[in-house]
Formats: C-alpha cells, sequence, structure tokens
C-alpha cells in the first residue's frame, strides 16, 4: 500500500513539473537592440548578451557586434547593433513557425542588409535605407529531430549540429552596413507550410558559395507561407523514407499543407533487382503521393 502510494504521488510531481515547464517555455519575444534605454515592453540586446550567459537568447557563434547611439530620445530606433562580418543573433523556442519582424536602418545614415535563418535560408536580401528604418516580416520554420509518433530522423553525420536541426532559431545579419534596431519572434499556427523533399539541389547548404533553391525560394514569399526544408545531401526516395524524414513531415503537416519532391538525380544511382527508375522508383513515389500517413 505504501509503496502504491509513493508510486501515485511521484506521477503527480511528474505531471505537474511537466505542466509548470510547458508554461514557462516562451514562443514570443521582443529584442531592442543597442545600448540605449530599452523600448517599452522590449527586452535590450547589448554587444555584452550571448547565448552562453544561458538566458536563451543572444548573439552566437563568436561574433563581434558594436552599439551604435544615434539619437538616446528614442529608445527602439534611435540605436542599433552593427559589425563589419556577418553576425548571428540565437534564440531557443520550440518546434514550429515563427514569425520574425525586423527593424532595419539608421535614422543617420545609410544601410544595407542582408537576413538569413538557420542554415543560410534567405529571407531579405540587400534591404536598403537611408536616414530612415524599415520594419519587415518573414516566417521561419524550426524543426527538431524528434518525431511526435515515435522515434527520431535518422541524420547523417554531417547534419549533427547543424543549425536546421538544433533547438534554437538563428538570424544570421550581413551585407556592406546592416544596422539591427529591433526583432520580435512570434510563434504563428495559421501559416500553409511548404514542405521539401529532396537532395542536394535543395537542402539549406552550410557552406559559401553553395545554395540550393529550397533555401532561396524563402525570398520570395510573404508572411502567411512557411517553407520546412526536409532535403538533404545524398538522398533518395528510399533514404528520405528509411531516414524517417517523411514520418516527420507526415507527423507536423495539417490540411492545407503542401509537400514538394524532387529526386531523381541519386536514384539513377541505385543497383539492384528492385531498385532504380522502373521499379522502386515508381513504388516509392506512390507512398509520397497516393498513401500519406503510410510511410514504409
Amino acid at each position: 500500500m505504501r509503496s502504491s502510494l509513493k508510486i501515485i504521488l511521484s506521477i503527480l510531481c511528474l505531471s505537474v513539473s511537466a505542466q509548470l515547464f510547458a508554461q514557462d517555455v516562451k514562443t514570443s519575444f521582443k529584442f531592442d537592440f543597442g545600448s540605449g534605454k530599452a523600448a517599452k515592453s522590449y527586452t535590450k540586446i547589448t554587444p555584452q548578451d550571448t547565448t552562453a550567459d544561458k538566458t536563451g537568447y543572444g548573439f552566437d557563434f563568436g561574433s563581434k557586434v558594436t552599439a551604435v547611439v544615434r539619437d538616446a530620445k528614442k529608445s527602439l530606433t534611435g540605436d542599433y547593433i552593427t559589425s563589419d562580418k556577418p553576425f548571428y543573433f540565437s534564440v531557443n523556442i520550440p518546434e514550429g513557425n515563427y514569425k520574425v519582424t525586423v527593424t532595419l536602418g539608421d535614422i543617420k545614415g545609410t544601410s544595407t542588409a542582408t537576413v538569413k535563418a538557420e542554415s543560410r535560408r534567405l529571407m531579405l536580401e540587400k534591404v536598403q535605407t537611408s536616414n530612415d528604418t524599415k520594419k519587415i516580416s518573414f516566417i521561419v520554420n524550426i524543426r527538431k529531430p524528434q518525431i511526435s509518433t515515435g522515434g527520431e530522423v535518422r541524420r547523417n553525420p554531417r547534419e549533427i549540429g547543424k543549425y536546421d536541426w538544433d533547438d534554437k532559431l538563428t538570424l544570421e545579419f550581413n551585407d556592406t552596413q546592416p544596422c539591427v534596431d529591433a526583432v520580435e519572434i512570434e510563434k504563428v499556427d495559421d501559416q500553409i507550410t511548404i514542405f521539401l523533399a529532396g537532395n542536394s539541389t535543395v537542402v539549406d547548404q552550410d557552406e559559401e558559395p553553395w545554395c540550393a533553391w529550397g533555401q532561396m525560394i524563402t525570398r520570395f514569399l510573404k508572411p502567411g507561407v512557411a517553407v520546412a526544408d526536409h532535403a538533404e545531401s545524398g538522398l533518395t526516395l528510399g533514404s528520405f523514407l528509411g531516414s524517417h524524414r517523411l514520418d516527420k513531415v507526415l507527423s507536423v503537416a495539417k490540411p492545407g499543407d503542401y509537400l514538394f519532391i524532387e529526386f531523381g538525380h541519386n536514384d539513377q544511382k541505385e543497383k539492384g533487382p528492385n531498385d532504380g527508375a522502373w521499379k522502386s522508383y515508381t513504388e516509392r513515389f506512390k507512398t509520397f503521393i497516393i498513401a500519406p500517413g503510410k510511410s514504409k
């Protein structure tokens, strides 16, 4: 009896702890960049704020930035953060789609900024301002390897530690004079999501100058549409299925979403009695198109 009571109490404690933890997970942030006074309802971000401070947000990957004050009376746009090298800002957030709104520019000078997300996903290209600021929004999809229906995506060694699979939303600011005044992040559940399945021609490439169409298409979409790029270099229809990537897509897709599929480049190299374009390629495509939710 005493043993049973201990088990019940333990279960209750775990349940309460899980509920409290879920309540503490933030999915909305407002950051004011610079060294001046923080704007009302915003969290001030200075060059000293790094993710190493264990706050869950800050400049990342050794970024070296400078704070510039133009008008101390203007709390949000009167100061900004800049650098002559690309710099990164990360925030720990749960999986999902997020509306990111950036305020860019210098109220007493010129600014040119390009913004990328996660592994070099192009979001904004050469946003130019002159003695002014611009406020622009875009959607970033955040994914985790865990699958809600059980198991997780089997990743290649090169994917371990990749920005697309970590616990953070990462923004990269670069170009000739990127001036960042503010960043707002808000989880949104009403976006149409385009899921991408493919290989190296689709994947979010990590290193310059390589890129794929899957990480560039985001540049041409307005808020309302999210892109979830699940492609990986070297994959075929078979290895996409075998690594549980389609299972992952189906576990988070909702009615109204899309799945764009591009394979064939690597599939032609498969050898064996049931491999190749005439057998396995056709059969596997049926799994993607005709019977979603029944991936093998």
